[in-house]
């Protein structure tokens, strides 16, 4: 049995779960999906296998833990019967806005629409304990667990705990140099926040009241579409992260801001495994990201490309230099006083961008019709999220929104003008639309 203190991005996300529900909710399309029990069984397995689905946060006097249990903990599985194709949209708003109890294990739950033969598997993690990446592998262990395919030995061994993130850095950034660079950063942080408060004035509407519900639209382009965009990012040396953010943020200025003169912030979230001394395996459970916000100057006469060249300078310095080791040690205080004050928001769009995904399309007789992923927002953060993932070769994006923000008709043709973007041959060096 083992307890851990929650790093600083985890006890931000723990701290921001006292206002509002902060949890991962992920939909799982499948054909000739597994049985009921073979679901529970894997499930199970996964339990014995991942420490983190084992634990509940306590909270100490000098902060919360992860505090693993010995108790038969049990399956958190609800099983439905299938009622059409739409029945798994209403699931999973529902998970996003209904909260985990986090003193009692397991932060996770699973609700199974079973039907002949199409099937969705909607499954809620608190976001402390699972990333994109750790979601995608997860995912991909337990349908080979339910298709029984065989893994080696290893594969089956009970995984140890990992470490606080902060715990993984370089050297450079451990002991008395930490503060440093933090007072470092916050400095430039606030010079720049500032800037962006007296560009943006009061344009940007701010909730007072937290009575909102999370609602969701998904979107995939064929793989034809998809070719056409990756080559164009490809041939103009531009990060496909960076054109989907600047569509984004090109949708939301239209549709909520009329096409104004307006810095806009956005938020791109960083995969940091890759910088940690040791990298975690994306099969170590954990949440292992940094959240990198960038502001550019709208304006109506800049296409995508330019709005997409502007934040990828922005985010090269970022994760190129040190920025993307110190935003996670900020984000207590930052979240302290979004709560305390509720005069501003986290940014007008964010964009996870997980890239081309790892998950076999057949798993035995399951095939895998595709993932969705959601992260719960709140009146606190941005007026649209997103999560793009490139599954079988097509772009598929899960936007989240509030209904306290828009409507759904607003919020599909914020989705609508995004996709249109991506394919304007104006925009991605095509030769027509795609």
């Amino acid at each position: 049995m083992f307890t851990r203190k929650l790093g600083s991005f985890e006890q931000t996300l723990a701290m921001m779960d006292g206002f509002v529900p902060v949890l991962f909710v992920g939909v799982l399309r499948l054909t000739n999906g597994p049985s009921a029990d073979q679901l529970r069984g894997a499930i199970g397995r996964l339990q014995t296998r991942h420490p983190l689905l084992r634990v509940s946060i306590v909270d100490r006097e000098d902060g919360p833990m992860f505090q693993e249990w010995d108790d038969e903990i049990g399956v958190p599985l609800v099983v439905l019967a299938r009622d059409g194709p739409d029945h798994w949209r209403g699931v999973a708003e529902t998970e996003l806005n209904r909260p985990l109890d986090t003193a009692t294990p397991p932060l996770f739950r699973f609700t199974y629409l079973t039907g002949e033969p199409d099937s969705e598997l909607v499954f809620t993690f608190h976001h402390t304990i699972i990333d994109s990446r750790a979601g995608v592998s997860l995912v991909d262990e337990m349908l080979a667990l339910c298709a029984g395919i065989d893994a080696s030995a290893d594969a089956a061994l009970p995984l140890n705990p990992l470490p606080a993130m902060e715990d993984l850095y370089p050297q450079r950034l451990s002991g008395w140099r930490r503060p440093m660079h933090v007072a470092r950063y916050l400095v430039d942080q606030l010079i720049g926040e500032a800037k962006y408060r007296r560009g943006l004035k009061r344009r940007q509407i701010v909730h007072k009241s937290t009575s909102s519900k999370n609602r969701v639209v998904t979107t995939t382009l064929p793989a034809g579409a998809t070719r056409a965009i990756v080559r164009a990012a490809r041939k103009r040396r531009m990060p496909l992260n960076s054109l989907l953010n600047a569509a984004l943020l090109i949708s939301v200025a239209r549709h909520r801001y009329r096409g104004m003169r307006v810095p806009m912030r956005g938020l791109s979230f960083a995969d940091m495994r890759p910088y940690l001394q040791p990298p975690p395996a994306g099969r170590d459970m954990g949440v292992y990201i940094s959240m990198l916000p960038y502001t550019v100057e709208m304006a109506p006469e800049k296409n995508a490309w330019q709005l997409a060249s502007d934040i990828s300078g922005q985010i090269y310095a970022a994760t190129k230099g040190d920025d993307k080791f110190l935003a996670p040690l900020l984000g207590k205080r930052l979240i302290a006083m979004l709560i305390s004050r509720r005069s501003m928001r986290l940014g007008m769009a964010a964009l996870s961008y997980a890239g081309p995904i790892k998950l076999a399309t057949r798993y035995g007789a399951i095939k895998v019709r595709g993932l969705s992923g959601f992260i719960a927002n709140n009146v606190l953060g941005p007026e649209i999220a997103t999560f793009g993932t490139i599954q079988d070769n097509r772009l598929t994006m899960d936007f989240l929104y509030l209904d306290a923000d828009m409507n759904a008709d607003e919020a599909q043709a914020i989705v609508d003008e995004v996709v249109g973007l991506l394919k304007s041959p104006k925009n991605t060096g095509g030769k027509g639309g795609v």
